[in-house]
């Protein structure tokens, strides 16, 4: 079955974007294309609730922009920012990578923990748990004590400290799954998974498969409930594509 799946970069760094597209080309499937979107505006890559704000609007109006066309979607920062807003916008799937992350989780083991690159981080992300209403079975979230100096080399950097800290959430909390959280490093839980002694996720790929997943189920989109699509309304300040969608002058009614 032929799919078209958008994976979007909430931050602005094109490099973040294309190491994320890799993976997610690398676990689709021959019969999925992936797509690519960078928000057009925000910071160099998002750690906080205030950066998480702005990527939200950025998610928005970059879906507003590429969406089209596409059969599911992609929001590809861990944290999911936007994510909830985006899934009312849209009447395809919409994915968040920390959403698929903590769903396959969940299918893998009772405990599960997170590593990840910075220490507000480590908040945003066990928020985003909470959130998602799947912190309930969150033992651990380890952030890194000293984090990669360029977000762009996290991977080269940080890989070694990380899979250190993989072993600690296993040995110190008992964790049965751990996730590598941040899109800069998409594909590293892939390439060290022969070093963890337990299950290794990462968000990207859970979040392609996901969506494949959601693609061929063929959900039927909400007409009612808090994810229907709302009335329109005038607005101002907005992107025209945005505009258009908040206006319904997308031809969408």
């Amino acid at each position: 079955m032929a799919r078209r799946i958008l994976v979007l970069n909430p931050n602005v760094t094109e490099a973040i974007t294309t190491t994320m597209v890799e993976e997610a080309r690398r676990v689709a499937s021959a019969e999925t294309e992936v797509v690519a979107a960078t928000a057009r505006f925000g910071t160099l890559y998002i750690e906080n609730r205030v950066e998480a704000a702005i990527a939200g609007h950025a998610v928005l109006d970059a879906l507003a922009e590429h969406a089209p066309g596409c059969d599911a979607a992609i929001v590809a920062a861990f944290g999911d920012p936007g994510l909830f807003a985006a899934k009312e916008m849209l009447e395809i799937p919409v994915i968040g990578i920390s959403e698929a992350a903590f769903l396959t989780a969940h299918t893998l083991g009772r405990r599960y923990a997170i590593v990840c690159l910075t220490p507000r981080l480590g908040v945003w992300y066990r928020e985003c748990a909470e959130e998602h209403g799947l912190a309930g079975r969150l033992v651990a979230v380890r952030p890194l004590d000293v984090p990669p100096s360029d977000i762009t080399a996290a991977k080269e950097q940080t890989g070694r400290k990380l899979v250190e800290a993989c072993h600690e959430v296993v040995d110190r909390h008992g964790a049965e799954v751990v996730i590598m959280g941040g899109g800069p490093i998409a594909g590293l839980a892939r390439t060290v998974a022969h070093e963890i002694p337990v299950p290794v996720l990462d968000g990207v790929s859970c979040a392609v498969r996901l969506a494949e997943a959601l693609v061929d189920l063929a959900p039927r989109p909400a007409s009612r409930g808090s994810f229907a699509r709302p009335p329109a309304k005038p607005s101002q300040g907005l992107s025209p594509t945005l505009t258009a969608w908040v206006e319904r002058t997308d031809g969408r009614g």
